[in-house]
């Protein structure tokens, strides 16, 4: 484990360019620079997808072609790939495994834009073998992360940090997109919509001129041609069509979904797998090769399909069929192991499923609708907008891939309602599911789908003081001196609280003059109506309620109305701070009968620290048996933390188990040895 190689002399030039020219002259020259060589990976990288696939299927090209190949060809072949591909993941670059664009999204938000200079090479040759050798994924994803890393490398090597460095990573990834498809536009929008999340003036300008750079470079080797050239379809009938796209975008959006519950379900089963990780891929490709007997349309990126499907010129059956086999192709490919985009599936199911779905519209209604080949334009935006939900990126893609801007009215209504259902039904993308499902959560709007997400009961504090409305108030004095809770909650014979009496409420009611607690009872010194709260409320209504209510706590009802609990002020701040600030508390309190009032601390030695270290890629899949961080790092994990939809789950140190990407460990040593080890594993 090392840290990242630095330049001092290249930083020091650097940083004195930038006083000369000015910061935002800087980051255009930077964003250009970027581009370019983002457009030349695009480039080479194509190129050594083509040699590959040249060498692997003995210049077999065409689809015709593989379907008069033998059997064994288009079976073994992709196995073979895996083979290879497998150990160059599993030793080099594991998060160069899979479709690349969580790692960057990760990268953005979690690391502050910094990726592994290796990652280029290790994803580019991955992605390269399992593209060429048939492995059902695309090339785009491979180049967005092999950009971001051109220009997550670039702002390193000059020193760059913060939101520098996050706008260069941005750049190179736009400029590889743009590149890739011959779409700028796309790129500036899966930058700023998918990756960074912003769309300022200091990230907008930089990222138009590293798109613009790339797709430049892309047409000097490639020409200014349509990446998939389909016929001007236009909206023909609106009474008859539209309701039809409505349809469709409603079938888009349930594929979508499909599509990412599928390839996250086989990356699931993958891993439970007693199988060595670096031999997953080639059981993969097999799958895939064994499809490819009878469908060889799933072999790589599958252009030649997708322009078949837009000009009308595959059968209903086939469309039908060749949704469900590229689907699960894909999630075979991917899920185990194997590296590629999902961005050439998304639409290449889309493309099948309008297809087959507007040879169905022509029989049903001859003469009333456009030729199938306008609703598989459709499908590929559709079905895209719903696995990515970013259907603005889907959209504009469509618009440049196709260079077809007559069909807008029906592509725009199509890929909001697909977008639309599958975000409902999962409110996570393709992306974002990846991410989650190994304890990763993004920061920025997904704070507020957190809150919004999470249950009173999360928080739940089941333990509350209750009395009766009749209580006299020498004994509720008595009871809020001696009591651990910060309130005592008045009920009624069913266990319905009617009222609160706060510490601090009752002592400026002492405080008062003339009072005089004969005769009083609890009744008469609550807050009362005071709001209840729901077991499965979410924490934002929480919120609310003590935004408008001054207590210290708010009481907490079942199904019954009975009260099951309380929730505090002081719960709910915790929990933003371990949970959207990210600020996690350590988690090794000492709980007596599980009051946090009664809590225990352990004094740690003189200059010790206690501290939480994100397991990443460098030290994800080993145990802590094999790290024996006590002699290599001079430190001792006394925890591991899980970071899940439902919480924090907290597990003592296995020294058999594996260590997960995003997982936590809680580490004590003296304070160098800690800083040293946080910088050795952030490499």
């Amino acid at each position: 484990m090392h840290a990242p190689k630095r330049f001092p002399m290249i930083e020091l030039a650097s940083h004195r360019v930038e006083r000369l020219v000015g910061e935002n002259v800087y980051m255009l020259v930077l964003a250009a620079i970027v581009g370019v060589l983002g457009g030349l990976g695009a480039i080479f990288f194509r190129w050594l997808i083509e040699r590959i696939a040249d060498l692997s299927f003995s210049g077999v090209t065409t689809l015709a072609e593989l379907e008069a190949a033998p059997w064994y060809a288009k079976a073994l072949v992709p196995a073979a790939g895996g083979l290879v591909v497998g150990p160059i993941i599993y030793f080099l670059a594991r998060e160069a495994r899979g479709h690349g664009l969580p790692e960057v999204m990760n990268a953005v938000t979690n690391s502050g834009g910094r990726m592994r200079r290796r990652i280029m090479l290790v994803k580019t040759v991955a992605s390269a073998i399992t593209l060429g050798t048939g492995g059902s994924a695309g090339r785009e994803g491979p180049i967005v992360q092999i950009g971001a890393g051109i220009g997550s490398t670039v702002g390193q090597t000059l020193g760059l940090e913060g939101n520098k460095l996050i706008v260069l990573l941005g750049c190179g990834a736009a400029s590889g997109l743009a590149a890739t498809f011959n779409a700028p536009i796309a790129g500036v929008m899966l930058a700023i919509e998918v990756i960074i999340g912003s769309a300022s003036i200091s990230v907008f300008s930089p990222i138009v001129v590293a798109s613009v750079a790339g797709t430049v470079v892309s047409r000097m080797a490639f020409g200014n041609v349509p990446f998939v050239p389909a016929p001007q379809y236009e909206l023909v009938n609106p009474a008859v069509e539209l309701p039809l796209y409505v349809a469709l975008g409603v079938a888009a959006g349930l594929t979508g979904l499909l599509f990412t519950k599928g390839i996250t379900l086989l990356e699931e089963l993958w891993e439970r797998a007693p199988i060595p990780g670096w031999l997953t891929p080639m059981l993969g490709g097999a799958v895939v090769g064994g499809i490819a007997i009878f469908f060889p349309h799933v072999l790589g990126v599958g252009y030649e399909t997708i322009n078949d499907a837009l000009h009308g010129r595959e059968a209903f059956g086939v469309l039908a069929a060749l949704v469900i086999l590229k689907l699960v192709a894909t999630g075979f490919t991917l899920g185990s192991g194997g590296s590629g985009g999902v961005f050439a599936p998304s639409l290449f199911i889309g493309a099948c499923l309008g297809g087959a779905f507007g040879l169905g519209a022509e029989k049903l209604l001859p003469g009333l609708t456009a030729d199938s080949g306008a609703y598989a334009l459709v499908g590929m935006g559709a079905v895209l907008a719903a696995t990515t939900h970013a259907p603005v990126t889907a959209i504009l893609m469509l618009f440049e891939l196709s260079s077809n801007y007559t069909i807008v009215l029906p592509l725009m209504l199509t890929c909001i309602i697909a977008s639309g259902l599958a975000a409902r039904v999962m409110p996570t993308s393709i992306f974002t599911t990846a991410l989650a499902r190994r304890g990763v959560r993004l920061r920025g709007s997904s704070e507020a789908e957190h809150v919004h997400a999470t249950k009173i009961r999360r928080i739940l504090r089941p333990y509350v003081e209750t009395m009766p409305p009749t209580t006299p108030v020498s004994e509720v004095m008595q009871r809020a001196l001696s009591g651990s809770m910060p309130s005592q909650f008045v009920v009624d014979a069913d266990k319905h609280p009617i009222g609160v009496i706060g510490l601090a409420h009752l002592k400026s009611i002492m405080g008062e003059s003339g009072f005089d607690e004969a005769g009083l009872m609890a009744a008469d010194v609550m807050k009362a109506p005071v709001a209840a709260l729901g077991l499965d409320d979410s924490l934002d209504v929480a919120m609310g309620l003590f935004a408008r209510v001054d207590v210290e706590a708010l009481p907490v009802v079942d199904a019954d109305g009975a009260i099951a609990g309380c929730v505090t002020r002081y719960d709910l701040m915790m929990f933003f701070e371990q949970e959207v600030l990210h600020d996690h508390a350590l988690g090794m309190t000492f709980m007596s009968n599980g009051h946090p009032e009664e809590a225990q601390f352990v004094e740690l030695p003189e200059g010790h620290v206690l501290e939480l270290i994100e397991v990443t890629e460098l030290i994800a899949g080993r145990t802590l048996r094999e790290l024996d961080l006590r002699q290599t790092a001079g430190i001792n994990v006394v925890g591991i933390r899980l970071k899940k939809p439902e919480g924090i789950e907290r597990l003592a140190p296995d020294p058999k188990r594996r260590l997960g990407i995003g997982e936590i460990l809680v580490a004590v040593g003296p304070e160098k040895a800690i800083a040293a080890f946080r910088k050795a594993v952030k490499a």
